[in-house]
């Protein structure tokens, strides 16, 4: 009766664990690890579950909780794993965001706002919408396809291929060169 009793203990004591992630094998259906938990206890082929619709590749050090299913050491399942060196934090509560280790990230806030901070954005899509009833740019844009306005387009000039459009004249019909646009 104690052994059975010390093996259910046991079986209890290894039900959750911390573990060092050494190697991520991402090329499966599911996500395996190779992980460290006490000394000398290292684990293959854990599988790590994430979140539908959301995947991420956690760097090796990163730490995670594992599950025993059943209590047995063999049946290891990872259900989080964080790196507590690359974590985005300072947020409010409430605050949700999506973050790389090298620093950008994608933060929705209790502000409404939602900041993407990233070296490059690209959108691949068959169309784009912004639906808003003002739209500011800081820094220079170009345009390689068309370009449609409907409306009133605002500038204090407008340069076309060098040529100024507030301060152009040209000869009319040869006739006398023509008077700056008013």
């Amino acid at each position: 009766m104690k052994q059975a009793f010390n093996s259910l203990k046991r079986r209890m004591q290894l039900l959750v664990s911390r573990a060092v992630v050494n190697v991520i094998n991402d090329s499966l259906k599911t996500q395996n690890l190779q992980i460290s938990m006490l000394a000398d206890d290292d684990a293959d082929d854990v599988e790590r579950f994430q979140n539908y619709g959301h995947s991420s590749v956690p760097p090796a050090g990163s730490e995670a909780i594992v599950l025993s299913v059943g209590g047995m050491r063999q049946q290891l399942v990872a259900v989080v794993v964080d790196n507590k060196g690359t974590r985005l934090n300072a947020g409010k509560p409430g605050d949700s965001a999506l973050y790389h280790m090298e620093g950008h990230y994608f933060l929705l806030t209790e502000e409404g706002e939602v900041r993407l901070k990233c070296k490059r954005y690209i959108i691949e899509a068959e169309e784009v919408v912004i639906d808003a009833p003002e739209t500011r740019m800081t820094g220079h844009a170009t345009i390689l396809g068309g370009s449609n306005t409907t409306g009133t387009s605002e500038a204090a000039d407008h340069i076309s291929a060098g040529i100024s459009g507030k301060d152009h004249t040209h000869r009319e019909h040869d006739g006398p060169t023509t008077g700056r646009p008013q």
